[in-house]
């Protein structure tokens, strides 16, 4: 029996709305992908879950900004992802497939729902970092290459 490869990554976009250095308040707010959100070589049919903690295959990004604030983190998520010949791969967020860390160790994440807004407090170096996962949903069928899409993190400062 010969089985197709599905190779599935889902890249990362950053949208800060509002700086945290606006009105001279403090250094700005900066945000950076670190990794993106990857489900690898997948076969049709089968469910892929990668976890927020999964060290090597979920997104993660890096906020940088005024030391002991609050940001507004809010995610725009896929439904699928697009393919040869605009072949789609079904895509699933659950209500606890992102994170928030104030350092990389992935112990130390706070799980919230990436389909809600979540407030989170930069600590008192002023980085945090976001982790998401998800389930890629292959069709029996699906057809074999690589699928992409993108997901989107707007932070924003709640505050102004």
């Amino acid at each position: 029996m010969k089985t197709l490869a599905i190779v599935a990554a889902i890249a990362l976009s950053l949208l800060p709305l509002i700086p945290l250095g606006a009105q001279g308040r403090g250094p700005p707010l900066r945000v950076r992908g670190r990794q993106s959100l990857a489900f690898n070589t997948l076969l049709p049919g089968l469910p892929e879950l990668v976890p927020r903690t999964d060290v090597a295959r979920s997104g993660q990004l890096e906020i940088r900004g005024r030391k002991n604030t609050q940001v507004m983190l809010q995610f725009l998520l896929p439904t699928e992802m697009t393919g040869p010949g605009g072949a789609i791969l079904p895509l699933a967020f659950g209500s606890d497939d992102a994170g928030f860390a104030s350092s990389r160790q992935r112990g130390s994440q706070v799980g919230f729902d990436p389909h809600a807004p979540f407030t989170a407090g930069l600590p008192q170096n002023g980085r945090g970092f976001v982790f998401i996962g998800g389930t890629a949903q292959p069709l029996p069928n699906q057809r074999a290459g690589s699928y992409s899409a993108t997901v989107t993190l707007i932070v924003a400062d709640p505050g102004t």
